[in-house]
């Protein structure tokens, strides 16, 4: 185990394809930034500011593109300005960066008051897509729903890949992009499911992908993240208290389909690990 970037405090860690840079969200009083840094915590660059004519900016969860060329994450930039006589949303959007070179730019507008989007990731060999959480209000009184989301960064189509009044959310990619793990959340459980992606979407499909779902894991499961070669799925559970990490070993069977192959293996005990926090898988 090797501790990098001593001093500061950071929270959703990336890596790259190839694991030479890492980037992640430096936390400060009243504000974050998305950082990028070689894989030895060296030559510290900020890619977003603290701070805009909005007033304190936060940025989190930024997510690379399979060959290293592109970022995505969470920010509220170009939020209104809000006063308690003029409360306006700030709520966290997904915004998308040339790692090249160019400004940033907003890829989704969140709902208003919900708090905004959350888990951006681009999907592995097809980087015009993206996949992440929409959070906003379903039913009748209203209650907080979160919806898996694909989007065509080409066409701007969206469809959801989860059902009305469902709770989904904490979806990753498996290295080939043909499949999906997310988080379910229904009464006194967050369970891990895995689920096949199409190639593309034109409507909404029917029934929803995340309704046919297999479930991998029962529990309180968080940040689910796939081993570079496939091979296995970590994640965070909680377990007597604690948010501990497990590493679930996984196969393709001969139909396609995505299974366990041995029971989840305790990597650390008691260590009460951040659940808030994205996990990252170097090569």
């Amino acid at each position: 185990m090797t501790k990098l970037l001593a001093g500061i405090k950071v929270k959703d860690p990336a890596v790259d394809g190839n694991g030479a840079q890492l980037a992640f969200a430096q936390l400060q009083e009243q504000s974050s930034t998305i950082d990028i840094c070689d894989a030895r915590g060296r030559n510290l660059e900020s890619i977003t500011p603290a701070a805009g004519p909005e007033g304190r900016l936060w940025a989190f969860a930024p997510h690379y593109s399979d060959d290293g060329q592109q970022i995505v994450y969470l920010t509220d930039r170009l939020k209104q300005p809000s006063n308690p006589q003029n409360l306006q949303p700030n709520d966290l959007a997904v915004f998308g960066q040339d790692l090249a070179g160019g400004p940033a730019r907003r890829l989704v507008v969140p709902v208003p008051y919900t708090g905004g989007d959350s888990d951006p990731a681009l999907r592995p060999g097809a980087n015009e897509q993206l996949l992440y959480t929409t959070y906003l209000y379903g039913g009748a009184p209203p209650e907080p729903v979160a919806r898996l989301t694909w989007m065509s960064l080409r066409t701007g189509v969206r469809v959801y890949l989860s059902p009305d009044g469902a709770r989904n959310f904490e979806s990753a990619f498996s290295p080939d992009g043909h499949f999906v793990v997310f988080v379910r959340a229904d009464a006194g459980s967050d369970d891990l499911y895995v689920m096949p992606l199409a190639a593309s979407f034109s409507r909404e499909p029917r029934p929803a992908p995340s309704d046919t779902a297999s479930l991998l894991q029962a529990g309180t499961v968080s940040q689910p993240v796939w081993a570079p070669d496939g091979s296995a799925i970590a994640y965070l559970m909680l377990v007597k208290g604690s948010f501990d990490l497990f590493i679930l070993p996984i196969a393709t069977d001969p139909a396609g389909a995505i299974h366990a192959t041995g029971p989840a293996r305790a990597v650390t005990h008691g260590s009460f690990l951040d659940a808030d926090s994205r996990l990252a898988w170097s090569p």
